[in-house]
């Protein structure tokens, strides 16, 4: 697929290196002339910095998207909780305490995105990829479909591979049945009223964002910037159902020797309220990093029963085992790090309480 917009050099000079006010950075980006498409290794080195800075200044803030996003949820009509996933989740303890781990798969992955720069630097001396995101970035869609078939840049350079490297918060609004379509703009109107964003809408400005959030925690102080956000709703019967399951679904694993697989398609606020183009599997999130809040009434008690089910059933390390199966390969190698595997151990200890 090749996009017919691509602002061209005279275009670009001709305005100053600035479309629009959303681009305030591109100027100062191409500026250096993205002669070693360094708008790609800054993506790195801000996503390493964040990994680096584990002191409570990252914990109270990332702590502080969690409060500010339930605080959200309350108001609206309908809904019956929410629940966070993936990071920090798997990283930190019963009630969010304690210190944030360095994970070094992530450092790695960093890594390996600058090495990819340093080996690309003289196939591309431009990044592509900047002009294309200055003209069309708000007319695109999500970026998972723009830049998959895209043959003007090797797949490990497109925005969405940056973007994928750079630190969010993942959130979900459960709500009543039939509910979805009430409540979805007034969670992504809310939400926007609160600073969230997500990362999808405008890749080059949420990258420099990454960069000052990193540069303000390493030098000890709160960023006013919040981390992207992955916004998903589902209904209370569907994540009830999925909870409900989830025993049956790892004892028919235990008895095959097949990995666990439990889908779950949410709605999630990409550019608009979309459905991804794959599901997850929910098994995975609900043993490495569930945390529910604010759930009531037989969703909070099916989940503690399951909890219970299966710590009676199956040992510490079965249930570490049956999680890594359903992991990416790239959630597998993060996963067994010895500090995150304690944080795993620790997890599953509370569900005996």
């Amino acid at each position: 697929m090749e996009h017919k917009n691509l602002i061209n050099e005279a275009e670009f000079t001709k305005t100053g290196g600035i479309l629009d006010s959303s681009n305030r950075y591109v100027s100062e980006l191409l500026k250096e002339g993205n002669k070693e498409i360094s708008i790609c290794s800054k993506a790195s080195l801000a996503s390493s910095d964040f990994e680096n800075t584990n002191d409570h200044y990252k914990r109270r803030y990332i702590v502080r998207h969690i409060r500010i996003f339930n605080e959200v949820v309350r108001k609206i009509m309908g809904n019956c909780g929410s629940f966070g996933t993936g990071y920090p989740f798997y990283a930190l303890g019963k009630n969010l305490q304690g210190r944030l781990p360095v994970i070094a798969e992530q450092l790695r992955y960093n890594d390996e995105l600058i090495e990819t720069v340093d080996k690309a630097k003289y196939q591309y001396p431009i990044w592509p990829c900047v002009r294309c995101l200055m003209q069309n970035g708000d007319l695109m869609p999500d970026l998972k479909v723009v830049c998959k078939p895209c043959p003007n840049i090797i797949d490990e350079l497109k925005p969405r591979k940056i973007i994928n490297r750079l630190p969010d918060m993942d959130m979900w609004m459960v709500c009543e049945d039939g509910y979805t379509d009430v409540v979805k703009q007034q969670l992504q109107d809310l939400l926007f009223e609160q600073g969230f964003r997500t990362s999808d809408v405008d890749p080059i400005r949420t990258i420099e964002e990454i960069i000052e959030i990193a540069n303000c925690l390493k030098n000890g102080q709160d960023p006013t910037i919040l981390l992207p956000l992955d916004a998903h709703i589902v209904e209370k019967s569907y994540l009830y159902n999925l909870i409900d399951n989830t025993p049956d679904a790892i004892a028919e694993a235990k008895a095959t020797g097949i990995a666990p697989f439990l889908t779950i398609h949410p709605l999630s606020l990409r550019k608009v309220w979309q459905k991804d183009d794959s599901a997850y599997n929910f098994i995975y999130d609900y043993l490495s990093a569930f945390t529910e809040y604010n759930f009531t009434g037989t969703l909070k008690e099916r989940l503690i029963e399951t909890r219970r089910i299966l710590v009676e059933t199956y040992s510490v390390e079965e249930l570490y085992q049956f999680m890594l199966q359903t992991a990416s390969p790239a959630n597998r190698r993060r996963m067994k790090e010895k500090s995150l595997r304690q944080t795993f151990e620790r997890r599953i200890d509370t569900w005996r309480k």
